[in-house]
């Protein structure tokens, strides 16, 4: 029997990883999807700041509404979830991390329905005679503040899923092939 004599190196193929280990993370992705939520989290905010209210000739802002109708004792709580919110997006684009994203696409949804709802009620208490929000001027109109402050959270929404899709996770069920 002949010696053995190993294959030559450029001609034998080197072992390869399994499919999971190989798995790009696409980073570019996921951290456009994350500053895109960023951005639409501050159009959110900067809506605060826009008219909400018009009423013969004077418009209030979103934070003026929060002292006519009296809503101070729940404006910290809505702080307390845009800053959690932003916190999450914030760690998203550090660290990838879809958990992070997921909640973060959640919380958005979250606060977009919560947003919709507010908005809902301030249609129906202006221009009526039975209002669901008392201290509203009698011919107040709703401006285009509201509607910023939605697509704001739309976009924080959208954003945060695509950044999700994109993540890193600490098991990937779908690689698991057995």
């Amino acid at each position: 029997m002949p010696p053995y004599t190993p294959p030559s190196p450029h001609r034998a193929p080197l072992p390869t990883r399994t499919p999971a280990r190989t798995k790009r993370i696409p980073r570019v992705r996921n951290r456009i999807g994350a500053l895109t939520a960023f951005a639409g989290l501050a159009v959110s905010l900067l809506s605060l700041f826009l008219p909400w209210l018009s009423a013969g000739g004077e418009r209030i802002s979103g934070l003026g509404i929060t002292e006519i109708i009296d809503v101070r004792s729940v404006a910290p709580v809505l702080f307390l979830g845009l800053i959690v919110l932003a916190l999450l997006v914030t760690v998203t684009a550090l660290t990838r991390l879809g958990a992070f994203a997921v909640a973060a696409a959640v919380m958005a949804v979250g606060v977009l329905a919560g947003h919709l709802a507010f908005v809902w009620t301030l249609i129906l208490s202006t221009g009526s005679t039975t209002r669901a929000l008392s201290g509203l001027p009698a011919n107040a109109t709703v401006t285009f503040g509201p509607y910023v402050a939605a697509s704001g959270f739309v976009v924080v929404a959208a954003a945060s899923a695509w950044a999700a899709r994109s993540a890193r996770y600490a098991s990937d069920p779908l690689s698991r092939r057995e």
